[in-house]
């Protein structure tokens, strides 16, 4: 009997406790209307940012968008000014991970344990609610499918050490540094190293940008790209381009995060359209746009873009990576080494 009426209590609290839950929605909504305004500074491209406001603002037309899309480092070093002014001009961002660290170590950041964060992998969320990731930037080797023999195929980084790629056949990009810190730390330093020095008597060929790097690959200048990112790999190779891609494990994630303004001038709208992005809804229209969502029930396209048993290491919120900088730019002698 005692077993029973516990059960009944616990049973009460969890409707009561889901009622709750369910009710703070609708609060949050007239209060973010009542606020009526929104700003969001992102790293997303603007074609595949502005159509998620404009989704936003149709849903909830009494709250009107400002979208700034900042690119690179820009991102941080404007909020960082801004708030060095005193001046809160931003609600909600969607920056890089890389970005996200000086914000949040000068306490720029609100918690906000989103109720749709429970749909998202540990590791693509924050323990205490500061940041959860919208979409997913995946490290992909790309390849030429016709100057290379099926054979030659790369599978994992071990193989840009074989014959076939020495000399000018790898491409690299000036600032990879995030994959060169990723790969330190999943061999050992010692070992990273080691295989880094013999990358470099590859040869390797260094410019910037990852998607001019794989136009290259396609064009068959160049062999094998280190890293390009999964989406823009899988859109070349489905518009028939003689490129593949392979993702080698763990998976080195470098992914864009929402986050809320500490000092928003519009908190519960900023609330509000985090819910927004991290919903099936919101993940769906940024899949849409070609990006990798990273909500578990709304899987990439294709599929196998992104598999759910897949080992994944998010790269970007560590530690500062000057000192790995100075390294990468040292073992292949590049400017600032």
């Amino acid at each position: 009997m005692k077993k029973y009426f516990t059960f009944i209590f616990a049973l009460v609290f969890v409707c009561l406790a889901t009622k709750e839950v369910r009710a703070a929605a609708p609060e949050l909504i007239e209060k973010a209307k009542r606020e009526g305004e929104l700003s969001f500074y992102t790293n997303i491209n603007i074609g595949e940012s502005k159509p998620l406001l404009d989704a936003f603002e149709k849903k909830y037309p009494s709250i009107k968008t400002k979208l700034i899309r900042i690119g690179g480092t820009a991102i941080a070093a404007r909020i960082l000014t801004e708030a060095r002014a005193g001046r809160h001009l931003w609600d909600a961002a969607g920056p890089l991970l890389l970005y996200v660290r000086e914000i949040l170590k000068r306490g720029l950041i609100a918690p906000y344990d989103s109720p749709e964060r429970k749909f998202f992998r540990k590791e693509f969320k924050d323990k205490k609610g500061f940041w959860t990731a919208i979409v997913l930037n995946t490290s992909t080797m790309v390849y030429n499918t016709q100057t290379l023999k099926p054979a030659e195929y790369p599978k994992t980084y071990d193989d840009l050490l074989l014959p076939h790629f020495k000399g000018g056949k790898i491409s690299m990009d000036t600032q990879l540094y995030l994959w060169f810190d990723g790969q330190l730390k999943i061999r050992g330093r010692e070992k990273g190293l080691d295989f880094m020095r013999k990358l470099k008597a590859q040869d390797p060929v260094f410019r910037r940008g990852r998607t001019a790097q794989a136009q290259l690959v396609i064009a068959g200048e160049l062999s094998v790209a280190v890293e390009v990112y999964g989406h823009r790999s899988q859109s070349f190779k489905s518009k028939g381009a003689p490129l593949d891609w392979v993702a080698v494990e763990p998976l080195l994630i470098h992914p864009l995060v929402a986050i809320v303004n500490k000092n928003a001038p519009h908190p519960n709208a900023a609330r509000l359209f985090i819910d927004f992005i991290l919903s099936q809804e919101g993940q769906k229209k940024l899949r849409d746009k070609g990006r990798i969502p990273a909500r578990s029930d709304v899987p990439p396209n294709p599929p196998g873009l992104l598999r759910p048993e897949w080992k994944v290491k998010i790269m970007g919120l560590e530690q500062d990576i000057t000192e790995i900088r100075k390294l990468y730019s040292k073992i292949f002698e590049l400017p600032g080494g």
